[in-house]
């Protein structure tokens, strides 16, 4: 129950993203805050295939967590899964163009920087592993890969929250470039530690 749960929320959540990141390919961006504005329209070509393929990437990632649905239709869970990774590739490589232009000096240019590459790093490993029939090492370097990717939903939180606190915009976007992905993976791992232990004491 506690499982389905967690999927119903990370679904949920990804399908808001979906339609809050949808507002990037209207004229003008509506709802873009000032600041960066001005900056969000001369990098255009490369925020649209960047917010598009993250959009795609966390709504094709909440299938592959789906476990009777991965068991069933193992077919579409590989193409599910190529369609991650293609989109993963994109959106990260269109973020690393994007990062130096990121809102908040060079803190923010290497929070999100180091995102993309690790966004693309576990994505790709666990395509890697899975290459070689590693089927546990694949499964979680997708956790690891899709904890990044909710980075995505939950920058749309912790800007909110801090900016409600009181806090200054710069610093507010500077923390966040790192709250929204380091603590997912920091969880991500625990999480994976747990289950490591739990199939230890299965097996004793």
């Amino acid at each position: 129950m506690l499982r389905r749960a967690g999927w119903l929320l990370m679904t949920a959540s990804a399908f808001l993203l979906a339609l809050v990141a949808a507002r990037y390919f209207f004229a003008g961006i509506p709802g873009a805050f000032p600041p960066q504005a001005e900056v969000y329209m001369e990098i255009r070509p490369w925020l649209l295939p960047h917010i598009g393929a993250g959009i795609v990437a966390i709504l094709a990632g909440t299938w592959q967590f789906w476990t009777s649905f991965r068991a069933r239709h193992l077919k579409w869970h590989r193409r599910i899964g190529k369609t991650y990774l293609t989109a993963v590739v994109i959106g990260a490589a269109a973020a690393l163009y994007l990062a130096p232009h990121s809102h908040g000096g060079l803190v923010t240019h290497i929070g999100f920087g180091l995102m993309a590459i690790a966004w693309a790093g576990t994505a790709l490993t666990a395509f890697g592993r899975i290459r070689r029939k590693n089927v546990e090492a694949h499964r979680e370097w997708m956790v690891r890969s899709y904890a990044i990717a909710l980075g995505f939903v939950m920058l749309r939180v912790w800007i909110p929250v801090l900016n409600g606190l009181g806090f200054p915009f710069d610093e507010v976007y500077q923390t966040v470039s790192w709250l929204c992905w380091v603590p997912n993976l920091l969880i991500a791992e625990m999480y994976l530690g747990w289950r490591r232990q739990q199939r230890v004491l299965a097996a004793a």
